[in-house]
Order: C-alpha cells, then structure tokens, then sequence
C-alpha cells in the first residue's frame, strides 16, 4: 500500500501530480511496465510488469478518494513471482478485481 500523502510519496513528488500522471509516476517507481489499465470512477485497476519478464505481472488498485494504490495479492492462486499478461481478464473476472477498482473503499487499509 502506498498513499499519496505519506512521507515516502511526497519525497518523491506524487503528492504534485494530476492523477494520470500519478499513476505513470507510480509504476515507473515501481520499477515496472503499464501493460493495463482500467479506469473508473471511484478508481483504477493497473497491470504492473517487470520488463523482459513474461510472468511478473502484479495487480494493484488505486483508490481516489483515499489516494492509495493497493497491491492486490491473490493468495489462492500458489503461484511465485507474478502472471502473464494473457491472463489479466480471466484472473480479474474470477477474483472480481473490476469490481473492487469501481468501489476500491471494500478493500482494507493494513499495513
């Protein structure tokens, strides 16, 4: 979890960015690739991968009323290291990841 005020998202500036531009800034300090990116109302849900690595990818949520982005971890699929793009749609549709980027406040704040 990242918030956009904490200290650690000031010093790198995302605190000063229009949204679009947060999110980009986000995955480039993610150190990590677009590859999707759904926006909604209420939040986003983004595809994160490692470049030349075809089985990196992460799912995270951005929440814009909390300013958060959430790293989604989907503790029932025993898999190490991340997922494939050709699996974005199947996996987001089984573990309803659209539905909880159009109301991102189901998910909880832990740290």
């Amino acid at each position: 979890m990242l918030r956009v005020q904490d200290s650690t998202a000031k010093r790198l500036g995302l605190d000063r960015l229009d949204e679009d531009k947060l999110i980009l800034e986000f995955v480039r300090w993610a150190e990590g690739r677009l590859k999707k990116w759904l926006d909604y109302a209420k939040g986003a849900l983004l595809f994160v991968m490692v470049p030349d690595d075809p089985e990196s990818g992460l799912f995270y949520i951005y929440d814009r009323a909390r300013q958060t982005f959430f790293m989604v971890d989907l503790a029932e699929v025993p898999r190490y290291g991340g997922y494939r793009l050709e699996e974005f749609e199947q996996m987001a549709q089984v573990f309803g990841l659209k539905a909880l980027a159009r109301n991102p406040r189901d998910l909880a704040e832990t740290r």
